[in-house]
């Protein structure tokens, strides 16, 4: 945080583990569907080769939008003081 601050960069306080500004969250909601409803793991070893399948498949343009709203997300946790959003 001190670099960041001796850097000049604008800091927001924010919950340190919050998953509203956590984007792989939502991006692990995605690659979970598609893992059960295209692959259906019955053990721990399909389950592994299964998400490394359709992460290796993901697309930039599947990824960006959990990326390119974070400005939103940064405001809505701001706005919540730290609570919950629709995030």
């Amino acid at each position: 945080m001190d670099y960041c601050i001796d850097q000049g960069w604008h800091v927001v306080d924010h919950p340190p583990f919050s998953p509203d500004l956590n984007p792989i969250e939502n991006l692990w909601f995605l690659i979970d569907w598609r893992v059960h409803k295209y692959h259906r793991p019955t053990n721990r070893t399909e389950l592994r080769a299964a998400v490394y399948n359709v992460w290796a498949e993901l697309t930039d343009e599947e990824i960006r939008p959990f990326f390119s709203n974070m400005p939103e997300r940064i405001e809505a946790v701001i706005a919540a003081e730290g609570g919950r959003t629709s995030y």
